[in-house]
């Protein structure tokens, strides 16, 4: 009976904070008669900011996913008391842009491929459907990739175990999971590392920052460093 290994993909198995830098960077100069003399640093500081109080309020259902788009560039504009009707059009050229900047993290390939190898491998990612089928698509990562279970889709966002229950039902259907090991390897520790273990899965924290973890847990630096715990 062979295992579940289920993997984030925003930071985990895609670099999306490099991605999202780089066209914010883009973005920020093609309408550098908007943002003037304003700090690039300070800007995508604000967007980044505004950004995470936003998905958190999506998450709480308090807010849909149009606001959302809509207020992801309106509120650090606003908070500058820039243009914030200019949003719509900054957040077009924003998208295009990142979708351009999209890369894997090292090792990436390496690790989804050893983990075919040794079990029921699947992505588990809070995220647009849209963006996140469009992501695994582009480095055709159904090569080793069963499953993908999406927040969008199944109405629930880590660190809620209704998302991890999804993804169990989808790889096992009517069969018993007790006796399956389930993995999960994923950037963000109170969603990811917290939420699979209290969903009764093995979480592994991805950490290329090194950071101190606030609660024990396995730690990788390296995504290549996750092979040998995946048997």
């Amino acid at each position: 009976m062979s295992g579940l290994l289920f993997f984030d993909l925003d930071d985990t198995l895609l670099d999306h904070a490099g991605a999202e830098a780089v066209a914010q960077r883009e973005t920020f100069s093609a309408f550098g008669t908007l943002f003037g003399p304003l700090p690039f640093a300070e800007w995508l500081a604000a967007y980044r900011g505004a950004n995470a109080l936003l998905w958190a309020a999506y998450g709480r259902a308090e807010i849909g996913r149009e606001e959302l788009h809509r207020r992801r560039f309106a509120d650090p504009l606003a908070s500058f008391g820039l243009d914030a009707g200019a949003a719509e059009e900054i957040g077009a050229a924003y998208l295009e842009r990142y979708r351009r900047a999209w890369r894997l993290n090292d090792g990436a390939a390496e690790l989804l491929a050893a983990a075919a190898e040794l079990g029921e491998v699947g992505i588990l990612s809070n995220g647009f459907r849209e963006l996140q089928r469009a992501k695994i698509a582009r480095f055709e990562l159904e090569r080793w990739v069963r499953h993908v279970v999406l927040s969008e889709e199944v109405g629930a966002m880590k660190p809620a175990r209704a998302i991890f229950d999804a993804a169990v039902r989808m790889a096992c259907g009517e069969e018993a999971a007790d006796g399956r090991r389930k993995l999960y390897l994923g950037d963000q520790f109170q969603t990811d590392v917290l939420g699979a273990r209290a969903a009764g899965w093995f979480p592994v924290f991805y950490n290329p920052g090194r950071l101190a973890l606030p609660a024990p847990a396995i730690h990788v630096a390296r995504l290549m460093d996750v092979i040998p715990l995946l048997a």
